[in-house]
Parts: structure tokens; sequence; C-alpha cells
């Protein structure tokens, strides 16, 4: 496949970059640093959400299918409205028009869960859920999944959007949950964490590349329909069973974690599982290492980027 990248450089952009070509796939990416570690042809551009630059690389590079992974919002620091409405809720739908006179034939969008609204009970989510109208990273998510789906119908361009859940993997931001526990486990550090009564849906990134990868061939091939699917292992983890593994797979003492010692977020959700029956059905399991594999494959991703 010929595949054109928006948003490569991030956790699962790098990722499936690098998978990617390793696969022996033509990848070009368009991206914003020229300081970028990405192992593939790349076109340098100040204006990211300009749609009408990757139609015209997309027209050069003779591209089969475009996989945007562009988003703004992913880290809280990033959530002026401004940029949440225009690389959200508008560039995806018009990254589509111009595509589809680019000669593209397929495109993959990048959602995410925070699409779907708090839901009322704790069952797993489904495409179908209601989605989010009050907070406004997941809105505006939630909009460009809904009018880059019109707009690629229009177009006569199929489109798969995933819905992506709780990918952890090395190269994260230091941040957040895996990062942060296995950094400090490793300096022999103690962690504060909330009780870690959270349920989550946790995927490994190099499952979650590995299954954008096959989709992106299957909806080329027309064995795959247009719409939503979750991106997801569809398997609920407690946040306190998920630090408590990764102790265990890093060699490290479980006393280091001291759950109980950080309040709950006041929108920290108690339960965000994935019903993902659909795309087992389209495509087989996204979860394809299991949790405790997928923990040392990310330790060993760790150590040698040397962000321990």
């Amino acid at each position: 496949m010929r595949i054109l990248v928006a948003g490569g450089t991030g956790l699962i952009g790098q990722r499936f970059v690098e998978m990617s070509v390793a696969a022996g796939h033509d990848v070009h990416a368009v991206v914003r640093r020229p300081d970028h570690a990405l192992p593939c042809p790349v076109t340098l551009t100040q204006s990211p959400l300009d749609a009408a630059l990757y139609g015209r690389v997309a027209a050069e590079t003779s591209t089969d299918v475009m996989v945007n992974l562009l988003a703004a919002g992913v880290e809280p620091s990033d959530r002026s409205t401004e940029r949440l409405l225009a690389a959200n809720a508008v560039f995806p739908a018009r990254l589509a028009s111009c595509l589809a006179y680019s000669g593209v034939r397929a495109m993959v969008h990048l959602g995410s869960s925070a699409e779907y609204a708090t839901q009322p009970s704790s069952e797993p989510i489904r495409e179908t859920a209601s989605l989010e109208r009050e907070r406004l990273y997941g809105a505006t998510k939630a909009a460009g999944s809904i009018l880059l789906q019109a707009a690629a119908r229009a177009a006569g361009l199929p489109v798969l959007v995933l819905r992506p859940f709780n990918i952890f993997g090395a190269g994260e931001k230091p941040h957040r949950l895996f990062a942060t526990v296995a950094r400090r486990l490793r300096r022999g550090e103690p962690v504060d964490l909330s009780d870690g009564s959270q349920i989550r849906d946790f995927l490994w990134v190099d499952d979650a590349c590995e299954t954008i990868l096959t989709a992106a061939a299957t909806v080329l091939e027309g064995g795959m329909e247009s719409g939503e699917y979750n991106l997801a292992s569809g398997k609920p983890v407690s946040v306190r069973d998920f630090a408590l593994t990764l102790a265990r797979v890093a060699g490290a003492d479980e006393a280091l974690l001291h759950f109980g010692t950080v309040p709950m977020r006041p929108d920290d959700l108690p339960y965000v599982v994935a019903d993902t029956a659909k795309l087992d059905s389209a495509i087989g399991a996204a979860d394809r290492t299991g949790l405790e594999q997928a923990l040392a494959a990310a330790l060993r991703g760790m150590g040698q980027q040397g962000s321990c």
C-alpha cells in the first residue's frame, strides 16, 4: 500500500509509520517539525491543517489510503477552543473532500473514546452509544467524525473512524499512567496514585497500529464497511490491577505503589470499556498480545528509548 499519514509524530503515529515501513509499505508523512525521527519520506509544513496540501501530496505520491492521526487536545495544555474546533471538528471533513479528488481510494481516521457521552451504566460502550455534547474535546472529536463521514459519503470516499480507548506504550507523554508508573518504579521511587478503582480498557500501541494497518488494507479491498469502530481490547481492567501488573512485570516492589494518596479527579469516570464486537467481526480482535506481555514489551521499548 501507498500510505499518506497526518499526525505521524505522536505515540500512535510514530509507531504506525515504523511498523508500516517495516511491513514493506510505501509511507509518506506530512509533518511540521524538521527534527522528526520518522523512517520515511516527509513533506514539511507550517500549516498542518491545510487540507489542500494533503490533496496535492496524495496526488504526487499516488496515495492509496490516507491515515489521519492528527488531533488537538490530546494533552490538557493543548485545548484552546479555536484549535480544537479547527483540528478536530473541521479538518477531517475538509481533508476527505480534498483527498477524493486526488485519487485516494480510502481514508482511516483516528477518533477517540472521548467522543462518547458518559454512559448510564457499567456496560461496554457500543459504537451506537450517545455522543458527547458537553466536554469540548470529546464534542469536537465527535463532531469531526460525523462531518467527516458525511463529506466522505458525498465524495464517494470509503472512510473508517477508529475510536481508540486507553492506548499505552513506549514513547507516550510523561504525564500518562504507564509512563508515570514505569518511570518511577524503575528508579525505585514511590508512585502516588488514586485508589485505582477506575475500570479502563487498555490496548498496547503496537496492537493498535497493527489493527489500523489491517483495517486500511481491508477497506481498500472492499472488505470493511465505512463507519465507526471501537479500537480497544474490550477487556475491563482496573487502574489498580494495571499498576500492580506493571510492577510485577518490571520486577519492582509493589509497596512503591501508594494507592489512595491522590484524590480522584471530578471527571474521572468509573467505567470506560469498549464493546469490540463490530471490529472483531470485521478484521479480528485488536488485542493480540495480552496485557502482561504488552507491558513487558513496552518496558523494553522505554529502555531502548532511554526514557527511564
